[in-house]
This record gives C-alpha cells, structure tokens and sequence, in this order.
C-alpha cells in the first residue's frame, strides 16, 4: 500500500509542477428550473490532483477492508 501511495504522490507532483497553471477549461452555464450556475473557467491543474486521491482513497479503502477480513478470520479460528 506505501509503495502504491507513494507512486501516486509522485505522479501528483510531476502532474502539478508539468501543466501550465494558467491552463483552463471554459465550462458553459446552466439554467435549469433547480440548478443554476454561470460560464466559468475550471483550472486544468487541479483534475489529476483529484483523480489520483480518488485512487489514492480506493487503495487506502481496500487495504483497511483487507486487514478487517484478515482480523474476522483470525476471530474466527480461535
């Protein structure tokens, strides 16, 4: 889990430090009878940043889950 954590870190960091900061993503409004919001502009640096703790999370869940199955099955053997 460190190894694969780390690996994340390290794309994070060359993923911040290659794409230009002033890089954007122009987002059309919407206008709907519940939802609203007006045209903007989405800095481009900030989606691998979420993606990787999106899979960053996934590891860290999987792992816990991992070591819960591996306790309830050492209960169980005793």
């Amino acid at each position: 889990m460190l190894a694969a954590l780390a690996g994340l870190v390290i794309l994070g960091v060359l993923a911040w430090f290659t794409i230009d900061p002033a890089a954007t993503i122009h987002v059309h409004g919407l206008n709907s009878r519940y939802v609203g919001f007006d045209d903007r502009e989405v800095p481009v640096r900030w989606l691998p940043i979420l993606f990787l703790a999106l899979f960053g999370l996934r590891i860290v869940t999987a792992n816990r889950r991992a070591r819960f199955e591996q306790s309830k099955e050492a209960e169980k053997l005793m």
